[in-house]
């Protein structure tokens, strides 16, 4: 193999060249909404859920004031919404209104949930990392919700998330 002519090499801070296509998870704190790439679970039992936000957002803020938050998976069917929302700040619109898209007061939080979504994790802020760009905040889940019988595997489309405005979904899952 000639590694050279098959590959690419970028030094450190080349993250976005190559980047692998993540779900897409709309996040409420309080009753602002923002999107997030970079989000993953960190344990099972309690279960609990890492994302990691820019620290030039105004959703940064919150999170730092905030005890809890709610983290939403919309379907693809949403892509124009969940994309209007991680392009505005706000601080500057109501996404709400911007998007067309309602909220509804959580079980267990005091952030709200979007109920268009198929996965909604209520979350109970733990701590965070700061790093230079980024924060990590982690959340014990304390309730998930999920539309009943629309998550079997090929009856869904997932927003994926492929960097620099790109998007797509999953196909139909092969079963081995």
């Amino acid at each position: 193999m000639d590694f050279k002519n098959l590959y690419k090499s970028l030094p450190e801070g080349g993250y976005t060249h190559g980047y692998i296509p993540r779900p897409v998870a709309v996040v409420c704190v309080k009753e602002n909404p923002f999107t997030v790439a970079h989000h993953t679970p960190v344990n099972k039992d309690p279960f609990i859920y890492a994302i990691s936000v820019d620290k030039n957002n105004y959703s940064y803020k919150l999170m730092l004031e905030s005890e809890d938050f709610t983290i939403n998976f919309l379907p693809f069917d949403f892509l124009k919404e969940v994309d209007t929302i991680g392009k505005t700040h706000g601080n500057e619109v109501n996404k709400w209104q911007l998007t067309g898209l309602s909220y509804h007061k959580s079980q267990t939080v005091s952030s709200v949930l979007i109920p268009n979504s198929l996965i909604i994790y209520e979350c109970v802020k733990l701590n965070h990392i700061e790093f230079e760009d980024h924060c990590l905040f982690f959340g014990k889940v304390v309730m998930k919700h999920y539309i009943k019988g629309k998550l079997k595997p090929g009856k869904v489309k997932y927003l994926l998330f492929h960097g620099k405005n790109y998007y797509s979904t999953n196909k139909k899952p092969k079963k081995i």
